[in-house]
């Protein structure tokens, strides 16, 4: 293991290594207080990564709801809608919510600091869609909005039971803003596990070893590094627990072992995100447009690689950037064509989009300014229509997007 001046080096940015014939893909690590690292196996292969999204969506109510922003659109969009057999009206897309349940610590003092006092859960509502909305009876101004999203926690969190005397704010992830508030959410509270994981070839270190012969209910979380070819850290999947509920003799030999972790991560990508973990297990594209021929999903899983695998693209340079907006039918593909003609193959553009709802950064500007050439951006106009960054949901994606390069100082010419 290298060692830097400053300690260990992180285990995202370990180089990682085994003497076995079979490609390593996997690591289970941790890190102590001092950033050392603490290897529990390497593997060989993982079943169990890849969870189709349908399986996970959930139907959440916001009772006592004010909504706002995008919220309130989606809802008056649903009261204009006729009623089905189900009391409900059409299904109104709405996108991601974030939702803060802040609460006071039980038994804290009520004169300290605010950090002290009190205490927040942080959620996530991948892809909601406002399903129906009714007038609330807890007070008549207020509506129960009911939503089907899939739903996250943001870390991990083993409390099932809602806490009490909670405030609830709804917020948009995109670009931020206040998309209302409500007096609780029913169902957000429950017990859901995550599925099981399979890990395949595995050579277990000694901490490992001792404790599959000493097991113990309670798993320390580990960290499950996914790598590619040559070592490097491609893919984070999060803390998990390791409560192994079996092990054998591995399907592969060679004195490996196969473990049956009770719980995976939480967070998981979908079965058509397969292909692009395969792309870039080989490592970091180097040819443009290799995400074109992926569905949507498998885009925005593009995206995720390449903001872990930041500086692994190649930045173009000189005055003027091209941006081929052929396949821009999407908004992931739209992070893959400006993430690639700005920082190359494989790279992505990070900006603060809340730049444009007032953050005071002002948002990310080039290390030299240049001029973006937009080819067919007719493309993206049609296809992004439906879409927007703006919390009210009044201005269309591309317009954004456009008015933040702008500001940043990147002159775009569209063709």
């Amino acid at each position: 293991m290298l060692i830097e001046e400053s300690g260990w080096t992180p285990i995202e940015e370990t180089v990682w290594t085994w003497e076995r014939p079979l490609p390593l893909k996997y690591v289970l690590a941790t890190e102590e207080w001092d950033g050392e690292p603490f290897v529990w196996a390497r593997c060989a292969d993982a079943d169990g990564v890849f969870v189709d999204p349908a399986s996970r969506r959930e139907r959440l109510t916001f009772v006592g709801c004010a909504p706002a922003g995008q919220l309130l659109t989606a809802v008056e969009r649903a009261r204009r809608r006729p009623v089905g057999p189900d009391g409900h009206a059409g299904p109104v897309g709405i996108g991601d919510i974030g939702l803060v349940v802040e609460f006071p610590v039980p038994g804290a003092d009520p004169e300290a600091a605010l950090h002290h006092a009190l205490r927040a859960h942080h959620w996530e509502l991948f892809a909601a869609v406002l399903l129906g909305c009714r007038p609330s009876g807890l007070d008549a101004s207020l509506v129960d909005v009911v939503v089907e999203a899939e739903v996250r926690h943001d870390g991990p969190m083993r409390q099932s039971t809602e806490p009490a005397d909670a405030s609830w704010l709804l917020l948009g992830t995109v670009a931020g803003g206040h998309l209302g508030e409500c007096r609780r959410v029913e169902g957000l509270y429950a017990d859901r596990p995550a599925p099981p994981m399979r890990l395949i070839g595995c050579e277990p270190g000694e901490p490992l070893l001792r404790r599959l012969v000493r097991p113990r209910g309670d798993g320390d979380r580990v960290r499950l590094l996914a790598v590619d070819r040559s070592g490097r850290v491609m893919r984070d999947l999060e803390n998990i627990p390791l409560e192994i509920t079996a092990s054998r003799p591995s399907v592969l030999g060679g004195a490996l072992v196969d473990l049956w972790l009770r719980e995976g991560p939480t967070v998981r990508p979908v079965p058509a995100a397969r292909p692009v973990w395969d792309v870039w297990f080989e490592g970091p594209p180097t040819e443009p447009g290799s995400w074109v021929p992926f569905p949507p999903e498998g885009r925005a899983e593009w995206v995720a690689f390449a903001a872990a695998r930041q500086g692994a693209g190649r930045p173009p340079t000189g005055p003027v950037r091209h941006l081929d907006g052929r396949h821009v039918t999407d908004v992931p593909a739209l992070e893959c064509a400006l993430g690639e003609a700005i920082e190359g193959p494989g790279g992505r553009y990070l900006q603060c989009w809340d730049a444009l709802y007032g953050c005071s950064c002002g948002g990310e500007r080039p290390r030299e300014p240049f001029t973006l050439v937009w080819h067919d951006a007719e493309v993206a106009r049609r296809a992004l229509a439906p879409a927007s960054m703006d919390p009210a949901g009044g201005t269309p994606y591309m317009d954004d997007v456009l008015r933040l390069l702008a500001q940043v100082g990147i002159t775009v010419e569209l063709r």
